[in-house]
């Protein structure tokens, strides 16, 4: 059988006819017709995938950040330098702070020399006297001192066979009385023995002088002490003298008779080695042991026994008792 062949005019018209629709169909999709729906075409910066760059922005210097401005803090009530407590003892500031304790000039026990630092405290200005300690003995707090005469060692060669209680000598340092006396009347007090430390910085405050005045030798005006004969035209008192007799000596703080007069109980144990591992920070003796530690040298000693980092390289009981040993008390500041 035999295809039928088309004949060329006929399939010529056919493809024009093909070619005309095509170009019609690309006419009608033409995006510069409007769409079907008859909107208009969104702008630019809303159409997908399209990124419009916005105008510059403008750029202000920056402003100057002000410190922030503290709060101000009211300043602390400074401490009195003196003050009287309620038994109407006279008390002296020393104020907290770092000072030079020991001395490479003095006893063995007296090295290495440190640094220390102790909190503000207060001090009795003067030593404790035989009427102040005889008002805690009728108060029934405190023991009376051993004997009550003085000044000597030895009971026979007593000058004042009545000095504890004549009036004569009401403001003379008590004496004869042990670390535990000591102890028990500054309790009473409402106060306390001071610590080595504690007294040392009364004594010779922050400069690491040798005594209370400064570096100069001792001499009859400034301390009640015993001497070389022809040392000076005097001789010396070899007995005690009423407190504050010597303002001359006073310590940088104001404290009398820190030099002489009498030894005073501190509150510390004694190990000759203390100071190898003696803390920085308020220092108060080692934790064991079974004697007490005496400063201030006395009437009775020559000047280099009144040094003010005087430890005495001595062993003293604390039970024991002498005829040229006193005391003094200290406080701690009181609570604002």
């Amino acid at each position: 059988m035999h295809r039928r062949k088309t004949p060329l005019s006929r399939l010529n018209a056919i493809s024009i006819m093909t070619l005309f629709l095509f170009a019609s169909g690309l006419a009608a999709c033409s995006p510069a017709d409007p769409p079907a729906d008859g909107m208009p075409d969104p702008p630019a910066e809303e159409r997908p995938g399209i990124v419009t760059p916005s105008p510059a922005a403008t750029i202000s210097p920056p402003t100057p950040i002000s410190p922030p401005t503290e709060a101000p803090t009211p300043s602390p009530t400074p401490l009195p330098e003196r003050i009287v407590d309620s038994h109407g003892v006279e008390m002296v500031l020393v104020p907290a702070g770092e000072f030079i304790m020991g001395s490479e000039e003095g006893f063995p026990d007296e090295v290495p020399v440190h640094r220390v630092y102790v909190d503000a405290f207060y001090i009795d200005r003067l030593e404790v006297t035989n009427r102040e300690y005889r008002a805690c003995v009728e108060d029934g707090a405190c023991e009376p001192p051993r004997r009550a005469d003085c000044c000597s060692e030895q009971p026979g060669n007593a000058i004042w066979p009545d000095y504890f209680y004549n009036p004569d000598f009401d403001d003379y340092p008590v004496i004869f009385i042990s670390w535990y006396d000591a102890y028990d009347y500054c309790s009473w007090r409402g106060v306390r023995l001071p610590t080595e430390a504690e007294w040392e910085k009364a004594a010779r405050g922050t400069d690491g002088r040798t005594y209370p005045w400064g570096n100069d030798d001792p001499t009859p005006e400034r301390l009640n002490f015993t001497w070389p004969e022809g040392t000076f035209d005097e001789r010396p008192l070899y007995h005690t003298a009423p407190v504050g007799s010597y303002p001359a000596g006073a310590s940088p703080y104001g404290v009398l008779d820190m030099a002489g007069n009498v030894y005073e109980w501190v509150y510390d144990l004694y190990s000759p080695d203390y100071y190898r591992i003696s803390p920085y920070e308020n220092p108060t003796g080692p934790e064991e042991g079974t004697y007490r530690v005496t400063r201030g040298g006395s009437f009775y000693n020559q000047a280099f026994r009144n040094r003010s980092s005087n430890r005495n390289n001595a062993y003293i009981p604390a039970d024991s008792v002498h005829f040229d040993g006193g005391a003094r008390c200290a406080m701690d500041v009181p609570e604002p």
